[in-house]
């Protein structure tokens, strides 16, 4: 009867030749590690400076994008006033004042807009037609409800100094007519128009004017009601001083709405034959400065962003190349 260990080693399967071989000179060896591929080392210093120059190329990029951001301010909406049917102007004191107790606020509750309108108007024409360019200006004026507040005229040939200068008021619902007018009347050089919104104020005045008419009435009561001549005395100089104040207050209302009631417009006369080469001739130079400065300014914004990346390039290609060397080398060993 074959014993246990004989039927084990008829079922053991014989190794492969090749196999045994292999691992009998492994053991030989004391079976040694297989090594790993390793990244080439390209040594502290060439590292470091890629990383400075990288950083610096990134500042520089950063400062020259951002560096040109211009936070605009938001463009101001232009309120027209509106004004009643018909251009009665006297139905706008009736409009209930909003509850605030002074400051010049916009009132954004206000149904009527209070808008204090100006405009600035240069002419330019031969001095002999000043004269007649003058009286066109007044007549004008006149037709449209206006009034020259002051006007001044210099004509003076022989040093061609002639010039002249008016300030007119005309309504505010006649300014646009008035403008085209006046701009048939000679060559317009300029011609600008500004509006101010002056609502918060105007109601701020009307809301500070009714508090004080307010205090002069209950005033006026307490002095029919005082029995001794000391708390006579006393409301009397407080009322004194309400009036004064109801009288400044009165006048400033008065200021605002004829200020917004009537525009200003400033007329300035010039000689035709004065600025008009050299404004030319300054525009040209003004232009030509202008381009040389883009220019100028977007080679130094190149040269800003070229030069860090040539320098991580110049720095990073030998050691690259080195390293590829190296690795060749170790292939053909």
């Amino acid at each position: 009867m074959r014993t246990l260990e004989g039927e084990l080693q008829e079922i053991t399967p014989a190794p492969d030749p090749a196999f045994v071989a292999d691992m009998e000179s492994r053991m030989r060896r004391g079976f040694p590690r297989k090594r790993k591929g390793r990244l080439p080392s390209f040594g502290a210093r060439p590292i470091a400076a890629i990383a400075a120059s990288a950083l610096l190329a990134g500042l520089v990029a950063v400062s020259l994008t951002g560096g040109d951001e211009k936070v605009s301010a938001p463009p101001q909406a232009v309120t027209r006033e509106i004004a009643p049917a018909g251009g009665d102007t006297a139905n706008a004191d009736r409009v209930a004042a909003p509850p605030f107790a002074g400051g010049g606020g916009v009132a954004p509750g206000a149904e009527v807009r209070r808008i204090e309108r100006s405009a600035q108007l240069t002419l330019a024409a031969d001095p002999d037609e000043f004269d007649q360019i003058a009286d066109g200006i007044f007549r004008i004026t006149d037709q449209r409800q206006g009034f020259v507040l002051q006007s001044n005229l210099t004509q003076d040939e022989q040093e061609g100094g002639s010039s002249g200068s008016f300030e007119l008021r005309v309504p505010a619902t006649q300014l646009q007519p008035a403008l085209n007018d006046l701009s048939r009347l000679a060559t317009v050089r300029a011609r600008s128009e500004s509006g101010t919104d002056v609502t918060g104020s105007f109601e701020s005045i009307r809301h500070r004017l009714q508090n004080a008419r307010a205090l002069r009435t209950s005033l006026l009561g307490r002095l029919e009601l005082a029995t001794t001549d000391i708390a006579e005395n006393a409301i009397q100089r407080r009322l004194e001083i309400v009036g004064n104040r109801i009288a400044s207050l009165r006048g400033q209302l008065r200021d605002v709405r004829q200020g917004t009631e009537f525009a200003t417009v400033l007329v300035d006369l010039v000689d035709q034959n004065d600025g008009a080469v050299t404004g030319q001739t300054d525009q040209a130079v003004d232009d030509a400065v202008g381009s040389l400065e883009d220019i100028l300014n977007f080679l130094i914004r190149a040269v800003a962003i070229l030069l860090p990346v040539g320098l991580v390039a110049g720095i990073g290609w030998p050691v690259v190349t080195r390293a590829r060397r190296r690795a060749r080398e170790r292939a053909l060993a």
